[in-house]
């Protein structure tokens, strides 16, 4: 009972568990060691006390004095004459493309006897064809004179057509005389109150034409739906020093001379075209070309390129040169 009590209180103090352990892994170590130095110091005495199970064998070594070679190559006589010989695989790389040449012209062969076996097959066929045609031909005329020829030479009566009679007719002298005398008839008389008379039509009196059907002088132009700008997608919120930067379009009107009559086209669009140009701002840029200043009229901003196709279009119907360009 007392060895549960003891294990539980070393459960409640690990510390305590905690050296114990240590101390037992020190013991176990020690005793290994001992048992170490015990083996080490009775080994040896035992093994030197074993036997030999061979003998050792020795070899016996030269006398000194000058060494003479063994060898072969120092003496040439006809028994022991030495050569190089060539490489073995120089030999079989040359016997492999004798080969490999001798295979290929066994090839070659091969092809041209296949294309002479072909030839003559062709050959066989067409001569075989006219063979054939040819009997054919022997065995018609052949029936053709076996036919009896009797039929050929008995003589063919012709047909006697029967005789028809021979219908006279009097001559016209005869049947002019014979024929009576015949007189016209007179004409009946008309009477002209008998006449129907033609009935009069009653014509409208004379007055100024009407218009039954009227054709404008100018045509009326299209109901074109009233153009709205595409308004701006989203908003830019940015921080930090970079920019973030949205493309803006517009249209091109034209390039000028000078800036006043720039200025008055630009009002003249404006009053034509209210729906249009009426809330665009404009922008003048001036180039130079050939010592003389250009100036281009554009018009913006939109915020969508499909709107200013759309502006262009409704103003080219008007005759009105329009380019759509970015806004700056």
């Amino acid at each position: 009972m007392r060895l549960p009590h003891k294990i539980n209180e070393l459960r409640q103090e690990p510390k305590v568990l905690r050296k114990r352990i240590t101390v037992l892994a020190w013991g176990i170590a020690a005793l290994s060691f001992v048992a170490l130095a015990a083996s080490a110091v009775q080994m040896p005495g035992k093994l030197a006390s074993q036997q030999a199970l061979y003998s050792q064998i020795t070899l016996p070594l030269p006398a000194p004095g000058p060494v003479t070679t063994t060898a072969s190559i120092g003496s040439q006589t006809a028994q022991n004459a030495f050569q190089v010989y060539g490489n073995a695989r120089g030999n079989e790389s040359q016997q492999n493309l004798q080969n490999s040449k001798e295979l290929h012209a066994v090839r070659e062969e091969i092809i041209s006897l296949r294309r002479s076996v072909l030839r003559l097959t062709e050959q066989n066929r067409r001569l075989s064809s006219h063979v054939k045609a040819l009997d054919e031909a022997v065995m018609h005329k052949t029936s053709e004179a076996e036919m009896p020829s009797a039929s050929a030479k008995t003589p063919v009566e012709p047909k006697q057509k029967p005789a028809t009679p021979i219908e006279t007719l009097p001559a016209p002298e005869l049947l002019q005389a014979s024929a009576p005398i015949t007189t016209a008839s007179p004409l009946p008389e008309l009477k002209l109150s008998e006449v129907g008379t033609r009935a009069a039509i009653a014509l409208p009196k004379a007055s100024n034409p009407e218009t039954v059907a009227s054709i404008p002088e100018k045509a009326s132009a299209l109901d074109l739906p009233e153009f709205q700008k595409t308004p701006a997608a989203g908003k830019l919120r940015q921080s930090g020093t970079r920019r973030i930067l949205r493309t803006f379009f517009a249209i091109e009107l034209g390039n000028f001379e000078d800036a006043n009559s720039l200025e008055s086209k630009w009002q003249s669009l404006r009053e034509d075209n209210p729906l249009l140009l009426g809330k665009l701002k404009k922008r003048v840029s001036a180039a130079k070309v050939d010592d003389s200043t250009k100036y281009t009229l554009t018009a913006g901003p939109f915020y969508n390129a499909a709107d200013t196709a759309v502006v262009c279009a409704r103003l080219a119907r008007e005759k009105v040169n329009c380019l759509p360009t970015i806004f700056q």
